[in-house]
């Protein structure tokens, strides 16, 4: 088997970029306003399937293509009421979406103890700040 030098630079820089130091220089900017965290909450047969994820969708209805699988946590609009059964949220990338409000439950009530908020991240992307809850 022949090993070129364009594999073993492939090969570092997939092994630099999925290293956790890299992780590490995400870092919070400023939460996302008017958003809060929820958690998708369906069943396992669900939330297993892989071939057919929870979709993030395009429009508030069903049969609207999908733009992403949802996240199982994600950011879920504050300001605007559910439209058809779906509430507005968004991609890693911001990308606004709509998810069913079918698969959700407030975060507190899947992680008891726990807070979360969504942020806007270094990068400019999503990203979420978790905490402990206080008595």
């Amino acid at each position: 088997m022949k090993f070129s030098h364009r594999a073993a630079i492939l090969a570092v820089i997939t092994c630099s970029i999925s290293h956790p130091a890299f992780a590490l220089h995400r870092t919070p900017m400023r939460a996302l306003d008017g958003y809060r965290c929820m958690a998708l909450d369906a069943p396992e047969r669900v939330m297993m399937d892989f071939r057919h994820p929870v979709p993030l969708q395009s429009e508030p209805r069903d049969g609207a293509p999908s733009i992403a699988p949802a996240l199982a946590v994600l950011p879920v609009a504050t300001d605007a009421p559910p439209t058809n059964g779906y509430v507005r949220s968004m991609t890693l990338a911001l990308r606004p979406g709509w998810v069913s409000t079918r698969w959700l439950k407030a975060y507190d009530a899947v992680h008891p103890g726990m807070t979360c908020t969504p942020y806007v991240m270094n990068d400019g992307k999503l990203g979420f700040v978790f905490g402990r809850a206080t008595q």
